[in-house]
């Protein structure tokens, strides 16, 4: 008999302490609902907005880091075209190919801001990328289009720095000690 997947409210999630906010996104990300832990990963955001020095930039990418969710600034749905599926193909992004490829494993989430203040107006689980042409001077001459499967549950802005794009990273040690809890 299959079991219900129990729903939840922003007003709901708001009521709750920190570390029942964080044990439902645990177990959300481990059962692999992503809409939950969306939304208490935004909830949680909200509370803690994330303090940086000015001019840090992704520093968290390390060997054995994985990118687990991009933001992008993206004005008005720049570039972004719908296809017949209800998905949807993001405008070209400067990203490290090997980042995309990792995080396509891991079920990594995108999510499109007007700007890094706003939640999300578009956002959804990455299912495939292309490479795409750019004419750009003294820089890689491809960019990256993300295949994205809509979600529903807007995002707040994740990452540092001063540009357009921001990482939310997890450490490749984390995720299989919660691969290995989940399979105990």
């Amino acid at each position: 008999m299959p079991t219900k997947t129990p729903t939840y409210t922003h007003a709901q999630l708001r009521a709750w302490d920190k570390k029942k906010l964080e044990t439902l996104r645990d177990n959300a990300r481990r059962l692999g609902n992503r809409d939950v832990e969306q939304m208490c990963s935004a909830e949680l955001a909200s509370r803690n907005p994330i303090k940086t020095k000015p001019g840090l930039t992704n520093l968290r990418s390390r060997s054995g880091d994985v990118v687990v969710g991009y933001h992008f600034v993206c004005s008005k749905d720049r570039g972004v075209i719908a296809d017949e599926s209800g998905r949807f193909w993001t405008g070209s992004w400067v990203v490290a190919e090997h980042h995309v490829e990792s995080s396509l494993a891991r079920g990594a989430y995108l999510a499109l801001h007007e700007s890094k203040a706003d939640v999300s107006y578009r956002q959804g689980n990455i299912v495939g990328y292309r490479r795409s042409p750019r004419d750009m001077i003294d820089k890689e001459n491809y960019g990256i289009e993300f295949l994205v499967e809509p979600t529903l549950v807007a995002i707040s802005w994740v990452g540092d720095g001063a540009g357009e794009k921001g990482y939310k990273w997890e450490s490749s040690s984390s995720r299989d000690q919660l691969d290995e809890q989940s399979q105990r």
